[in-house]
């Protein structure tokens, strides 16, 4: 690890204190009490500062660093990172949110790993990049995790999926649509106008229960037209049944 890692990960401008006036904040001086500490004025004031971090290098470190032994990982760390600096223990604290190294079990070849809150979690279930082997203190990484942008994109997919079961879009206003009836619909849609009141004729008719943003798959429009198919239709669209 470098050892200037601490400088490089707080290398960003701190938060806060952006268009303040230098130094004590402005008071009215027939309302201000007789002693106010300078941390407690500024808290009042809004301008206090906060940490900006830049975690990437920290996680690229421990990336190098799997399949080494968690003690040796940790010596260097402790090494460059020290607990007498506020900001070296703030960044040291910030490793417990990728690196689960503590509360590490394993039963029925199930790893399990505990959280900020709560009870043991499955790996794969969790925040964490990062794990230490219980059996072998070796650091290695999770394999399974799903980030916060794979969850959106698995969701996503999934609402696509489901989507293209029930409609089909011919063009940019018109859809056909299996509607919870049964039947195959042709739906003509048009946009949304906040001066002019409208009606959606397939929620209206009771066609649906989803919301029109969900059962369009799209925001700002609604159905102003609907005409239910024919079998022979349905056939030459090769629409599913």
């Amino acid at each position: 690890m470098r050892n200037d890692i601490a400088k490089v990960i707080v290398q960003r401008p701190r938060l806060g204190g952006h268009g303040a006036r230098k130094g004590r904040a402005l008071r009215d001086l027939e309302l201000a009490r007789n002693a106010v500490g300078m941390k407690r004025a500024a808290s009042e004031s809004g301008v206090r500062k906060m940490l900006n971090e830049n975690l990437a290098p920290l996680r690229r470190y421990f990336g190098r660093q799997v399949g080494r032994p968690w003690n040796k990982v940790w010596s260097e760390v402790c090494a460059n990172l020290r607990v007498t600096s506020t900001v070296q223990q703030h960044v040291r604290d910030h490793i417990a949110d990728f690196v689960a190294y503590e509360g590490v079990s394993k039963r029925n070849d199930q790893v399990y790993v505990l959280l900020r809150w709560g009870g043991p979690t499955p790996l794969e279930e969790s925040i964490f990049e990062f794990w230490v082997d219980p059996a072998s203190g070796i650091l290695r990484r999770n394999k399974q995790q799903k980030t916060h942008r794979m969850k959106r994109k698995a969701l996503q997919a999934e609402w696509l999926a489901e989507l293209r079961k029930r409609m089909v879009e011919r063009d940019a206003r018109h859809q056909f649509h299996l509607l919870d009836d049964g039947a195959w619909w042709e739906v003509s849609l048009e946009q949304e106008s906040s001066e002019l009141p409208f009606v959606d004729v397939v929620l209206s008719a009771g066609l649906s229960s989803l919301a029109r943003g969900r059962l369009y798959g799209r925001s700002g429009v609604y159905a102003n037209n609907k005409r239910q198919l024919t079998k022979k239709e349905i056939k030459r669209l090769k629409l599913p049944r």
